[in-house]
């Protein structure tokens, strides 16, 4: 049998009684229902058919309802901040052109010091990052260093 769903355990429960009738069972009292009102518990997944308690029934829902393992870009991120960059290939590219598009302004010429205050919103280690976007193309910096600009697909 597949986990049910919080959802559904949730909306079963959110009547008066079948919230007794499964207090009931979780107490091991007579249930004293009607089958169509145990039925509905069985059908949550909260009694098993011979009318017990599910055990581990919210621990397994828990756990299917957590956080799933991050896809693409959003792998490298922990609570909004890079960790690091990878190492090479495409998956740096890939996290140097997100970061570029989302912490960037398009067309304008910006200080090191606003880089820097804007970088320092995904990462701790600002020089590293800025010298990867610039290496691998996505920023532009004047050779003496006074500006920034976002390079854009022509």
């Amino acid at each position: 049998m597949t986990t049910p769903s919080w959802q559904r355990i949730l909306s079963t429960l959110a009547g008066a009684r079948s919230r007794e009738v499964y207090a009931r069972a979780v107490l091991g009292q007579p249930l004293d229902a009607t089958p169509k009102e145990v039925q509905r518990l069985v059908d949550a997944g909260l009694l098993t058919p011979d009318n017990a308690v599910a055990d581990g029934l919210f621990k397994e829902v828990l756990a299917a309802a957590g956080p799933g393992t991050p896809k693409g870009v959003d792998r490298f991120f922990r609570d909004g901040r890079i960790d690091g960059l990878p190492r090479a290939g495409q998956e740096r590219t890939d996290l140097l052109a997100h970061l570029a598009e989302r912490l960037l302004p398009a067309g304008e010429e910006i200080s090191e010091p606003e880089v820097n205050r804007l970088l320092a919103t995904v990462t701790r280690d600002i020089p590293t990052l800025r010298r990867a976007l610039v290496d691998h193309g996505f920023v532009e910096r004047h050779p003496d260093g006074t500006g920034y600009r976002r390079v854009t697909a022509p």
